[in-house]
C-alpha cells in the first residue's frame, strides 16, 4: 500500500519515525519523542497519523502496546512547553486511552499477537520523488520468540537486512521467479512480490507476464498465516497473479537416490532463478538438509541464493 503523507505539517524524520515506531510496536522506552516540534505539529500528527489513521484503525498494533504508547505519549505533550499556543490535548487521545485502560487484559501473560506494520522506499526508478511517499508492509504477527513450538509466526532482523539488499539491488530479482525457503511471515515474499509489480508498472505496462513467487515452510501453521499475510488487501502483493504456497521439508532432500526423494522434482519445477532464505537455521541439526535442499536447487545454472543470518 502507498502511504501518502498530506499534510501542512513537515514530516521529517522525526514525525515519521515515531509513525514506524508505533506501527512496528516499538516500546516507547525506546522512541524518541519530537521534542523540536511545537506542541501544535507534534499533537496534530499524533492525532491524525497515527490514532485517527485509517490503515492502522483497521490494523492496529495490539491493545496493551497502544495503552504504552498513548501513555508515554501524552505524558510528553502534556510536559511541552506551548508558548502562546492552545495547548489542550484532544479528547479523543484521553478517551482512546481510557478505553484501553478500561478493557486490558492481564499485562502479565504472553503479549497477544499484532498487526505490525513496516515503512519502506524503492529506490530509483522504482520509487516515488516524494519523499513523504512509502510503501508499507502489514503483516499479523506473534510477538513471543517461540509460538506452537516454531520461530516462524514474526519477522527477524536478518529478514530486514535481507529485505533492503533486494530493495537496493531491485533488478536482479526483475524477471526472475523466486523460490523462499522458510517463508515465516511472508515478508520477504511481500517485499519481492511488491519489487516484481513496480518493475511491471514502470516498464510492461498492461502486461501480464509476471515472474513467480513461490513461498516455501514446513510448518503448517507458519504457512497459513504467510497466507493470510500476503493476502491482505492493504499489501500489494494481494493483487500478485503468481504467487503460490508450498510446504517444504528440507530433511526429504537428504533421500537417496535424489530421483526417488520428493524435493528435486518439486524443486525442478519450480524453475527459480532466485532462492532467499533468512535467519532460516536455529538448531545444527537442520543445517545438513538446508545444504541438500540448496544444492538441489541450485543444481540448475541460472538459480542463485542469497541469504542472510542474523
Amino acid at each position: 500500500m502507498s502511504m501518502s503523507f498530506t499534510s501542512a505539517v513537515d514530516f521529517d524524520d522525526g514525525l515519521l519515525n515515531l509513525l514506524k515506531g508505533y506501527s512496528a510496536l516499538i516500546p516507547p522506552a525506546h522512541l524518541k519523542f519530537p521534542l523540536h516540534h511545537s506542541f501544535t505539529e507534534a499533537h496534530t500528527f499524533l492525532l491524525n497519523q497515527v490514532l485517527l489513521d485509517s490503515h492502522l484503525e483497521k490494523y492496529p498494533p495490539s491493545a496493551r502496546y497502544q495503552q504504552a504508547f498513548w501513555k508515554w505519549a501524552i505524558e510528553h505533550l502534556e510536559r511541552m512547553d506551548k508558548g502562546e499556543e492552545d495547548g489542550e490535548i484532544d479528547i479523543r487521545i484521553y478517551d482512546r486511552y481510557l478505553s484501553l485502560m478500561l478493557g486490558s487484559s492481564n499485562p502479565s501473560g504472553p503479549p497477544p499477537d499484532s498487526y505490525m506494520t513496516y515503512y519502506w522506499k524503492p529506490q530509483s526508478p522504482l520509487g516515488s520523488a516524494d519523499q513523504n511517499n512509502h510503501e508499507s508492509i502489514t503483516l499479523l504477527e506473534s510477538r513471543t520468540t517461540i509460538e506452537s513450538g516454531t520461530t516462524g509466526l514474526r519477522t527477524w532482523r536478518a529478514s530486514f537486512v535481507l529485505a533492503s539488499y533486494l530493495i537496493a539491488n531491485a533488478e536482479m530479482i526483475r524477471d526472475q521467479t523466486v523460490l523462499e525457503l522458510g517463508c515465516g511471515t511472508g515478508f520477504l515474499g511481500i517485499v519481492v512480490a511488491t519489487l516484481h509489480q513496480k518493475f511491471n508498472e514502470c516498464h510492461q505496462p498492461n502486461s501480464q507476464a509476471f515472474p513467480g513467487v513461490l513461498l516455501t515452510d514446513v510448518n503448517s501453521g507458519v504457512l497459513s498465516r504467510c497466507r493470510d499475510n500476503v493476502r491482505l488487501s492493504c499489501n500489494p502483493s494481494s493483487t500478485h497473479p503468481s504467487i503460490h504456497f508450498s510446504t517444504l521439508d528440507w530433511f526429504d532432500a537428504l533421500s537417496r537416490p535424489v530421483n526417488e526423494n520428493a524435493v528435486a522434482p518439486f524443486l525442478s519445477k519450480t524453475r527459480a532463478g532466485i532462492v532467499i532464505g533468512a535467519d532460516i537455521v536455529f538448531d545444527p541439526s537442520l543445517v545438513p538438509p538446508l545444504v541438500a535442499t540448496l544444492r538441489l536447487a541450485l543444481s540448475s545454472e541460472t538459480t542463485r541464493n542469497i541469504g542472510a543470518n542474523s
